[in-house]
Order: structure tokens, then C-alpha cells, then sequence
């Protein structure tokens, strides 16, 4: 036997040449849903004026690609909802700016270059094949997904409910302030990759009364993770000595199998809490079963914080942390030159660095990430490796490739 990372990619094209079939321009004073009701599937609608278009848009049935000549300068001022696209199909939105909700049910969305204002919520009451693809994108509301699959990568976001076939990479989750979660990962069917990511500033004063806040990263309801190579930083509860299940980098509430490893924790706590008496106030809670903890670097600020709380062991990891918070997912080679993290990461080949040497401690270690791939715009391969598969000697996977333009 033996038990590789299958790794499956999405045949997604981010640039112009993705759509085959009618385009329909929209223009000053045109009215974009007018457009969708005239267009058939595979047609792409062009807003061509740089202007707002106001109003909601509704899709249903159609994959359709709605795309703005001018990046930014589009703003869709209503709601979008989006249902019955069908499996194998997507509705994709390229360059634009959406100042209201944007609901998808029981159907596939990609958001490419985009700014988005409220929630986004992606869900799947109808158990259809379908995908959630995010990339280079900002989202100031929360991001919530149940698709079969979500990639979500080089963006800027506030923070993220996810369920099933889970892939986050070379994210920036920002809580600026406000408490929360900033990455929940949900359900036994989940199979989740967050790697290369940074999660910080999920703050707050929240009393006993509010459980589960100003936390990073939390695994919930037996869902299987592996959290790599991410930075998680400064997720605290400022009400002195009170709250429970608060101020943590990582929480393992209860999950079927995970793999935290080589990650930079630190300043995750309940400030001035006691760790005897306070359930959380650690960089990292979990359970002693399901749980392994390698080779992180977990700074204990002497703030009464734990750095490993919750029953789980802590191997190979070092507190003496030399944190380096510059150049994120730029010049790879040299994020953590003459730094303690240099080459402490996971030992595992398939864990090394872009330079081939070995993993380096934090976000810009490894090699599963492009490098500038939040601001680049050659191709990006949008791939899933989450899943460690079993395959008998002598048999064989079969992996389609495809990547992706980003124009």
C-alpha cells in the first residue's frame, strides 16, 4: 500500500477566452438583469461603461460569465442570487465590484478579481456536484460555503465558514478588530488544506457568556484538516480573566484527523488569563486523540498563556521565535534567511521549500503556493490536495490538469 496526496485541479480559466458562446454588451443606463434574461447558457454579458448598475440580478439555470472592461470601476449596487446552474456548469464574475449580497444554492460560482462588500453564501440543500472558486478577490462580509469543493486563494478576507472539499491558500483573513473565527472549518464530511495563509486581529472583550470567539482557526464537528505553514497571530479576548473557549490561535473543538504543523503562533490569548482556570487562552487547544502538533514555532509571551492546551502533545515545535512578518509570499528563498525558523519546518520531501531545501517555519514555506500569486497575473493552477488517498501497489489515479489566467 502506499498513500499518496491525490491532488485534483479545476478546469478554470480566469481570462478572456473562457467563454465560447454569445457576448452581450451592457452599457450607461442598460440594465444588466435585462441582459441575463436575453442570454443563454455559456454567454458572457460585457459591462462596457465605466459606471454603477443598479438593481438586483437574479441567474437561474444559466452559466453565464459577467465581466467588466474597466477593474473596480463597476460597482453592482443590488443583491445577486444565483440557483439551478447545472453540475459541470459555473457562473463566474470577473473585475467586479458587488456592494450587495451574493447568494449561490445548488450551484457553482467563481470569483475572479473581484471586491465584495456583504456576505457571501454559498450553499448545497440539493447535494449537487458543485465548486466554490475564489481567487485574488477581497470580501469585506463573511464568506460562507457548503459546496462540494471551495478554493479559495490569494485574497483578502474578513472571515470563512467552510464544509466540504476545502482548499485556502495564500489568504490574508483579517478580523480587524472584531471578534469571531476567522477560518471554521465544519462537518465529518470535510477534508480541508489550509496552508500558507495568514490569520490574525479576531479581537475582542466578550464576557462567559460568549463561547467560541476571537479565535484563528477552529475545527469543528469531526472534521479531518491539515493546517500548514500559516501565520496566526493576535487573536484575543481583552475581558480580563472572564471568558471560556476564547483567545486561540487554533482550536480543536473535535475533529476525525489533523495535522497542525510547521506554523508561526503567537499573541493568540485571553489577556492576563490563568490557563488552569480559563478553558482556551492558548496558541493552540486540542484533544490528545486525532491531533498532531509538529514542528510549529509557539511563542509564549509570559502572559499566562499556554502555548499546547487541551490534552494534545506538542513535538518538535520551538518557542524561541524569531518572527518575521515581511515580503508575504514573496522572495520564498529568503522570508526566513538567518531566522529561527529557517529549515525547521516539516522534514518530508513533499513538504520542501521552492529552493528544494527544507521546510521553513511559516507562510511563505513550502511549495504548494505561487509565489506573487496574489498579484501576478501568469497562470495560477487551482488545485485540491486534501485528501491523502489509499491506491493499491500496481494500481493507478488518474489526475487531470488544468491551470489558470488570471487577466
Amino acid at each position: 500500500m502506499k498513500n499518496p496526496i491525490l491532488t485534483f485541479f479545476l478546469s478554470l480559466l480566469l481570462g478572456d477566452s473562457l467563454a465560447h458562446g454569445a457576448s452581450h454588451n451592457v452599457g450607461v443606463g442598460q440594465s444588466i438583469q435585462t441582459a441575463v434574461n436575453g442570454a443563454a447558457s455559456g454567454d458572457s454579458i460585457v459591462l462596457t461603461a465605466p459606471t454603477n448598475y443598479d438593481g438586483n440580478v437574479s441567474i437561474t439555470g444559466k452559466a453565464l460569465r459577467i465581466v467588466s472592461l474597466h477593474r473596480n470601476n463597476h460597482d453592482l449596487t443590488g443583491s445577486v442570487t444565483i440557483s439551478a446552474v447545472p453540475a459541470g456548469q459555473s457562473v463566474t464574475f470577473n473585475n467586479l465590484s458587488l456592494s450587495g449580497t451574493v447568494t449561490a444554492t445548488d450551484s457553482s460560482l467563481n470569483l475572479l478579481r473581484c471586491t465584495l462588500g456583504q456576505e457571501v453564501k454559498a450553499t448545497n440543500p440539493g447535494s449537487v456536484n458543485t465548486q466554490l472558486a475564489i481567487v485574488q478577490s477581497a470580501l469585506s462580509g463573511k464568506l460562507h460555503s457548503s459546496l462540494s469543493r471551495t478554493w479559495v486563494g490569494y485574497s483578502d478576507l474578513r472571515q470563512g465558514y467552510f464544509e466540504g472539499y476545502v482548499e485556502i491558500v495564500g489568504n490574508i483573513f483579517d478580523g480587524e478588530g472584531f471578534g469571531g473565527i476567522g477560518i471554521d472549518l465544519n462537518g465529518s464530511s470535510t477534508m480541508a488544506n489550509v496552508h500558507n495563509n495568514i490569520v490574525k486581529n479576531f479581537l475582542g472583550a466578550y464576557p462567559s457568556s460568549m463561547k467560541e470567539v476571537c479565535i484563528g482557526i477552529r475545527i469543528n464537528s469531526m472534521a479531518t484538516a491539515t493546517i500548514k505553514n500559516n501565520q496566526i497571530q493576535n487573536n484575543r479576548n481583552s475581558l480580563h480573566r472572564a471568558n471560556s473557549y476564547s483567545g486561540m490561535g487554533i482550536f480543536v473543538k473535535s475533529g476525525q484527523s489533523v495535522l497542525i504543523s510547521s506554523n508561526m503562533i503567537r499573541d493568540n490569548r485571553v489577556d492576563h488569563g490563568n490557563p488552569d482556570s480559563i478553558t482556551g487562552n492558548a496558541q493552540i487547544w486540542a484533544p490528545a486523540h486525532n491531533v498532531k502538533i509538529l514542528y510549529n514555532t509557539i511563542h509564549n509571551d509570559g502572559n499566562n498563556i499556554s502555548p499546547v492546551n487541551g490534552g494534545a502533545s506538542d513535538l518538535h515545535s520551538i518557542s524561541n521565535l524569531d518572527f518575521n512578518g515581511q515580503n508575504f509570499l514573496t522572495q520564498p528563498a529568503h522570508w526566513m534567511s538567518g531566522k529561527t525558523g529557517k529549515d525547521k519546518g516539516s522534514p518530508k520531501d513533499i513538504d520542501k521549500d521552492h529552493d528544494g531545501s527544507r521546510n521553513d517555519i511559516g507562510p511563505n514555506g513550502g511549495r504548494n503556493y505561487v509565489p506573487n500569486g496574489r498579484t501576478t497575473d501568469k497562470t495560477i493552477p487551482i488545485s485540491f490536495s486534501i485528501a491523502p488517498q489509499i491506491v493499491q501497489v500496481g494500481g493507478t489515479v488518474t489526475i487531470e490538469s488544468t491551470g489558470a489566467t488570471v487577466k
